[in-house]
């Protein structure tokens, strides 16, 4: 789709070329100055101001990222008629380096360089000093086993001693004192070093925009002289990593009205290839990359055939063997405010929007930016629930309503706080208007629970039982030692059947208050009250009969 575009918009521009010729060329340095960004995508709007003389003249609307997708490109001109639009993906002008902040953060490296030059100049000449001492030295040594000074008498080789000692001691102090003054030159360098590695850090952070831009050329016709405004929109995905998601504090308070609050913030990235400075940021929770149309549905078509004869023995045990671990994975499956004045909510319509009332800067590809948001509090409900089959402990269940009126985004690893402390780290599936959550925070260590099989009758051991009955007796107790009363909702389950003749019964010690809990076969709850340092115990009986010469899967 980008090349025909791209083909089409040539072809309207080779048709004003002829008019446009003389037109004049004005360059547009245009900057970012609304985004709204969704999951996964961003919508850019820049704007830029001309100042148009009478008649016809080419816009060079210069800075837009190569990220932008093109058929997505948006013009607008106020102040003159469009005639045409060129776009250019490849082959485009060289950009001109015409950031102010870049060329300033240049011009700090070449002056410490140029600092760091010049202390490394100064400590050469320091060492100069050295080596012209040094020669000196040698130079006396040589003297010193000059043959000629054996013809002298004792008083001159003492007075020749006497001149080389001290004219090496000289030499000796100033080759010391030259290189004592270069240290102390040099270690002005470590702190121009670090000043440059900081320059450069800078530079390396301003710069890290691509430099590559699309080429976009807009023909107008201004009918007077005057001034006029350029806006230009489009969609970006940058390189993949560009949108926002929610991140969460679930608070519970357990006071005289227990509540549940929760802390709402947005994290938020982008790497569209340049930086947003100073931007207007609107996030939405709509997704455009997603599917927009409904599924479509095929007819069905059914047929009979003849059926597979019957499996051998063998099939039969490893068709067993491989039915008990795929029951055993997935027997089980997992149980699953106040208003702040930065952002106003738009939540009219198929998508909720959130305005951040301040301006935000994110640099492409290095920040990630987290923006508070609000608290929600709703009022909850606490219990104890406890799965005896898979845990020694029951578990603190809170369920609420999101009485907000917004869709609450999913979010993952959301920490979870009882009274102020941290208890557990969880995902967060997301919750609808109006839908009810139930939600763990941790596990309550006084409120122990075990489940024993007391009796166990059949005629084999194993996964496939030869035996025509099986008779299982268990017992679930629940022990407080808390120093509080809970509410305690004890779940366990029943063997199930779709065949007439698996024959499946069962008797429970009390009564079960529900059956097939979540439309669950098989899946049974009591709700009742343990005192504190009391105890409770629930009996399950289940018996299952079948026919002779049949085995029990």
């Amino acid at each position: 789709m980008r090349f025909s575009l791209m083909a089409c918009a040539f072809a309207v521009f080779v048709q004003a070329a002829a008019t446009a010729a003389a037109a004049d060329t004005i360059p547009l340095s245009s900057r970012v100055s609304e985004v709204t960004l969704y999951p996964g995508l961003a919508e850019v709007t820049r704007r830029a101001a001309v100042t148009l003389p009478e008649g016809r003249h080419r816009l060079i609307l210069q800075n837009v990222p190569k990220s932008a997708l093109l058929e997505t490109l948006q013009v607008e001109i106020s102040g003159a008629r469009r005639i045409a639009t060129l776009l250019r993906g490849e082959h485009v002008p060289p950009r001109a380096a015409d950031d102010p902040e870049i060329d300033a953060a240049e011009a700090r490296i070449r002056d410490l360089e140029a600092q760091i030059a010049s202390v490394r100049d100064e400590a050469a000449g320091a060492r100069a000093g050295v080596r012209a001492a040094e020669a000196s030295i040698g130079f006396l040594q040589q003297l010193g086993a000059n043959e000629g000074l054996a013809q002298a008498d004792a008083a001159a080789l003492r007075a020749i001693a006497r001149m080389i000692s001290g004219e090496a001691a000289s030499a000796g102090q100033a080759a010391v004192t030259a290189e004592a003054e270069a240290r102390r030159i040099e270690l002005r360098l470590e702190a121009l070093d670090e000043d440059l590695a900081e320059a450069r850090a800078a530079l390396a952070a301003i710069t890290l925009e691509d430099r590559d831009r699309l080429y976009i050329a807009v023909d107008v016709d201004a009918e007077q002289a005057g001034e006029g405004a350029v806006m230009l929109r489009y969609f970006t995905a940058g390189g993949g990593n560009t949108g926002w998601q929610p991140t969460y504090e679930m608070h519970l308070s357990t006071g005289e009205a227990v509540e549940v609050t929760l802390k709402r913030a947005v994290t938020l990235v982008q790497d569209t290839g340049e930086n947003w400075q100073d931007v207007a940021l609107t996030l939405s929770t709509a997704k455009p990359a997603g599917q927009g149309s409904p599924s479509g549905l095929r007819p069905w078509l059914r047929r009979i055939a003849e059926p597979a004869p019957p499996p051998s023995a063998k099939q039969l045990l490893a068709d067993a063997d491989g039915a008990g671990n795929v029951s055993e994975a997935f027997a089980e499956p997992p149980i699953v405010a106040e208003e702040v004045r930065r952002w106003a909510a738009n939540l009219d319509g198929a998508a909720a929007a959130y305005r951040f009332g301040l301006p935000v800067s994110v640099a492409s590809g290095a920040d990630v930016l987290r923006l508070e948001m609000d608290a929600l509090t709703a009022a909850a409900e606490v219990e104890a629930v406890a799965v005896p089959l898979r845990d020694a402990a029951a578990y603190r269940v809170v369920t609420f309503t999101n009485s907000f009126g917004e869709q609450l985004l999913a979010a993952d690893a959301v920490p979870r706080f009882a009274d102020g402390k941290l208890v557990a780290f969880e995902a967060f599936a997301g919750l609808a208007p109006g839908a009810e959550m139930a939600a763990g925070f941790g596990p309550i260590e006084g409120l122990q629970v075990r489940r024993d099989v007391l009796d166990q009758s059949e005629g084999g051991q194993g996964l496939i039982s030869r035996s025509n009955e099986q008779v299982q007796k268990v017992e679930i107790e629940v022990a407080n030692l808390t120093a509080q009363d809970w509410p305690v909702r004890v779940l366990d389950r029943v063997p199930y059947s779709q065949q007439d003749d698996l024959e499946i019964s069962w008797s429970a010690s009390p009564r079960p208050d529900e059956e097939s809990v979540e439309k669950q076969r098989g899946i049974l709850a009591w709700n009742m009250e343990v005192a504190a340092g009391g105890t409770r115990a629930i009996r399950l009986e289940t018996k299952l009969n079948w026919p002779d010469g049949m085995v029990l899967r």
